[in-house]
């Protein structure tokens, strides 16, 4: 609060009396008196009385004589209130529509030639048939599934057959009419043997008919692109290999080098000087077709090994044909 306003009703009234013309100086120090014992200390201080009788000047720095005003009361300031944003519903969140499984059957793979399932769509017959005769069954993965397969060999009106059902169900048949027998003999080739290989390649089969006296036919059958199996081709036509010791020799070698198998094809004729002028060409495959790749030739020197080394089956893990 100010000090210099808490007085001003008794300076107003002092004022007033000069003005009437009172100089009696018991009125003077009457109102005196009543000034001093009205007056606050912090007042008194400021504006002593005068022990002459004579009313004090006005200091010329109070304001003017208006209207005390009334204090001023402090406005009471009411925390400030929060206003939250109005509530807006979330929108909703959006999810892919829902696909319903779909209750269409997969197309019937009509059984055509080419087919792309497995087994399915190969030629022959699904079975082996109730009336095939020499019946030979083997177990092994020719098409690279690491599963069991089932190959068997047969003879069905006096022609051979090698049939195929695959582990997972196909089934694939298909004549082998080489040499002069009825039937074949089959074997498992690991002709595209790779040393350490983290799933091993599929075997190939070995049929093997007998010839005439002395000799044999050799012929490898491996799977097509649609998991039929068929016989090697070559230039087109059905390849087979002459296993013979009736000179010119001819047979079949494995050599292994760098973790793989080579199976070579070899021919062994002798020249005017008793030596043997000996070919070899590495037999290898593109699915079903066969490709020869011719090898060098050497001249051997005459010995009665010669008929073994080269007129059967060398080093292939195979029993030879002639002892």
């Amino acid at each position: 609060m100010n000090h210099h306003l808490a007085p001003l009703s008794m300076i107003v009234a002092m004022t007033i009396l000069a003005a009437c013309g009172s100089d009696s100086a018991s009125s003077a120090t009457s109102i005196t008196a009543s000034s001093t014992a009205t007056t606050t200390p912090t007042a008194a201080s400021t504006l002593a009385p005068s022990t002459t009788g004579t009313l004090p000047t006005l200091p010329s720095d109070l304001p003017p004589t208006t209207e005390v005003p009334s204090p001023t009361l402090s406005p009471t300031t009411a925390p400030p209130v929060t206003v939250m944003p109005a509530v807006t519903e979330a929108p909703p969140t959006t999810s892919p529509p829902a696909t319903e499984p779909s209750t269409t059957e997969p197309p019937t793979t009509v059984s055509t030639p080419g087919s792309t399932v497995p087994g399915v769509g190969c030629a022959g017959p699904t079975s082996v048939p109730s009336a095939a005769t020499n019946v030979t069954t083997i177990s092994g993965d020719i098409d690279g599934d690491t599963h069991p397969d089932t190959v068997t060999s047969y003879s069905l009106d006096g022609t051979p057959h090698v049939h195929v059902t695959l582990f997972t169900g196909g089934n694939s048949d298909i004549e082998v009419p080489i040499g002069f027998a009825d039937s074949v003999s089959i074997s498992f080739e690991d002709i595209d043997h790779s040393a350490g290989a983290e799933v091993p390649p599929p075997v190939a089969v070995l049929a093997i008919g007998a010839g005439n006296a002395g000799s044999a036919f050799a012929a490898f059958l491996t799977l097509t692109p649609q998991y039929c199996i068929a016989q090697w081709s070559l230039n087109g036509q059905p390849y087979s290999i002459r296993i013979s010791q009736q000179g010119p020799y001819t047979g079949l070698v494995c050599d292994g080098a760098a973790g793989h198998i080579f199976y070579s094809v070899v021919e062994a004729n002798q020249q005017p000087d008793t030596s043997w002028l000996a070919t070899s060409s590495v037999l290898t495959h593109n699915f079903t077709t066969a490709v020869l790749t011719a090898q060098p030739s050497q001249t051997v020197a005459d010995s009665p090994s010669i008929p073994h080394d080269f007129g059967d089956i060398v080093n292939c893990g195979h029993a030879p044909l002639f002892p």
